[in-house]
């Protein structure tokens, strides 16, 4: 157990090895990988995320916040750890800083507690899909609406 922090960072990562391997497999049962999946470390997701943005200033911004929460970011010395890995990826310039709560409880549920303040909001009630309006245009829907 001591060694699952290693799997944010590394780059040979088991399930990885799992998809491709199942993908080469011509069987009607075969696992297919979401859609987000990557296999790139957290370090390395953080890179392309950064360097996605295309405003110099709105990057530095975002580098010198960078949050860890959710409770796979309980691990001991994970909030070091990526400071590390990241501080040899970005250029000097950029002051990047990896912010977490100290309070493991608030740390552990505040994705929770974000998305229910978010869902709460009038604005944000506008923007739901419901079932019956998938229902009845299906995912194109979605994708006109969210692009």
């Amino acid at each position: 157990l001591c060694r699952l922090p290693e799997l944010f960072f590394g780059q040979d990562l088991l399930f990885a090895q799992y998809y491709s391997s199942s993908s080469n497999n011509n069987s009607s049962q075969q696992h297919q990988p979401p859609p987000t999946f990557s296999s790139l470390p957290i370090h390395e997701l953080i890179k392309s995320s950064l360097t996605a943005v295309a405003d110099a200033d709105v990057r530095k911004e975002l580098c010198g916040n960078i949050i860890l929460t959710g409770a796979s970011s309980l691990y001991p010395n994970l909030e070091q750890r990526l400071s590390y890995e990241i501080s040899y990826l970005v250029p000097n310039m950029y002051r990047c800083k990896v912010i977490c709560s100290r309070n493991t409880v608030e740390r552990r549920f505040s994705p929770w507690i974000g998305g229910s303040v978010l869902t709460s909001l009038g604005s944000f009630q506008q923007l739901w899909l419901g079932k019956t309006e998938y229902e009845e245009f299906g995912a194109t829907l979605a994708t006109q609406r969210f692009p």
